[in-house]
């Protein structure tokens, strides 16, 4: 592994040098950084001005601060769960922009407490920021080396690979496409990733799952009018910060096939109810035997997938999330690779033409690169007989 670590780091500085190397010879683009930076400079200065830091004391205190979507929570718990490990006794605050969505990830207290964007990162021991990729915000060398003197060398490690990537968080999010390339080019992913940045040891396929209370879990189902392994459960993938008026969304899988797949269900497993979740951004399905799209909480998300035999989804944070419920999943990948998102305990089926198109551009998920229309996408190059045969084969595998 620290060989794969040393060619990631390698990589990293080669492609941070030709964007530095780019940027220096725009004076627009020089200008549009500086300013960046300012913007940033500025507001954590306005905050302090605003909110006095209240310095930490007694148990080490650790911020995680996680930007991105439900996924983007839902794979931190991975590193959430091998912080405990390494300090036990260490509180751990989460930052996001969701408290819901907070409260449903880590309803079984792997964290001590949710905190607002707008803290002070002199008020905790270290702060931990990011996404793709997380850096060290944060750092009370003092009190670290003095409550957790074991932590400070995977600190270390992970400032070692953050000095070798500083273009890539200067121009989040728009290299992250670059940085998965270079994670799964070198044996990374996009979970691993988070331990190579911060020192701490965890990879993709770590179990790091959401203990459910089963009583909770039954008295959902109960209310949605469900039996636990008596349906399966599909998604159709959209973002929701995504645009629903915009026709061409490169995640979606197109609405007829979902159709044609879920005949193919109904004709040989007519046992089995076909369940649709979502968002209000989501478009409900009239085909399906039960629409929960936009009518469940947050909170009762995790106790639905982990009803289910299966889940049928585009690469989304609703994947994510029912890997923490150790729900089966099969997942179309066209835009999102599956050798940097995917889980080895899921049928991951990538699209057999183009596809791999993640964070090229800011619109990468309402504009397909190449011009296609939503009929040639990638996605749409996996049929509904693929998928079907593929959930045929997994619940030959599934023994719940």
């Amino acid at each position: 592994m620290s060989q794969n670590l040393d060619s990631f780091k390698l990589a990293g500085l080669r492609a941070g040098a030709l964007v530095e190397a780019a940027a220096q010879d725009s004076s627009l683009v020089r200008s549009a950084m500086k300013f960046n930076l300012w913007r940033k400079s500025t507001k954590l200065r306005l905050k302090r001005l605003f909110k006095k830091a209240t310095p930490p004391t007694g148990d080490l205190k650790v911020l995680v601060h996680i930007k991105g979507g439900i996924g983007d929570v839902c794979m931190t718990r991975v590193l959430i769960k091998k912080l405990r490990e390494v300090v036990p006794n260490a509180r751990i605050y989460f930052a996001y922009d969701h408290k819901n969505i907070v409260d449903m990830v880590f309803s079984d207290g792997l964290i001590d407490e949710f905190c607002s964007n707008k803290y002070i990162p002199e008020s905790f021991d270290l702060v931990i920021s990011g996404c793709h990729l997380l850096m060290y915000d944060f750092i009370n060398e003092g009190r670290i080396k003095k409550l957790a003197p074991h932590l400070w060398p995977f600190i270390e490690k992970g400032l070692d690979v953050q000095r070798c990537f500083k273009p890539f968080a200067t121009y989040t999010p728009y290299l992250d496409g670059q940085l998965a390339e270079i994670a799964i080019a070198h044996g990374g992913s996009r979970i691993t990733n988070l331990g190579w940045f911060t020192g701490l040891e965890v990879h993709q396929n770590d179990p790091a799952p959401l203990a459910l209370d089963e009583t909770m879990t039954k008295r959902t189902l109960d209310r949605l009018g469900l039996t636990k392994d008596t349906y399966i459960t599909i998604h159709d993938g959209i973002n929701p910060h995504t645009d629903p008026t915009h026709s061409d969304r490169t995640r979606n899988w197109p609405r007829s096939y979902w159709e044609q797949l879920v005949k193919l269900l109904k004709q040989q497993f007519a046992h089995i109810k076909i369940v649709q979740l979502g968002g209000n951004t989501s478009e409900p399905f009239d085909f399906v035997d039960l629409s929960l799209v936009g009518k469940t909480a947050i909170a009762d998300l995790p106790h639905v997938l982990k009803g289910a035999r299966l889940h049928l989804d585009g690469e989304s944070g609703m994947v994510h999330l029912a890997n923490l419920t150790q729900t089966p999943c099969v997942v179309l990948f066209g835009p999102s690779k599956a050798a940097y998102l995917g889980y080895s305990r899921n049928t991951n089926i990538e699209a057999p033409f183009c596809g791999g198109c993640m964070n090229i551009t800011k619109h990468w998920m309402t504009h397909c690169m190449l011009g296609y229309p939503p009929e040639k996408q990638c996605l749409a190059s996996i049929t509904p007989q693929v998928v079907f045969d593929a959930v045929q084969n997994t619940f030959k595998g599934i023994s719940r």
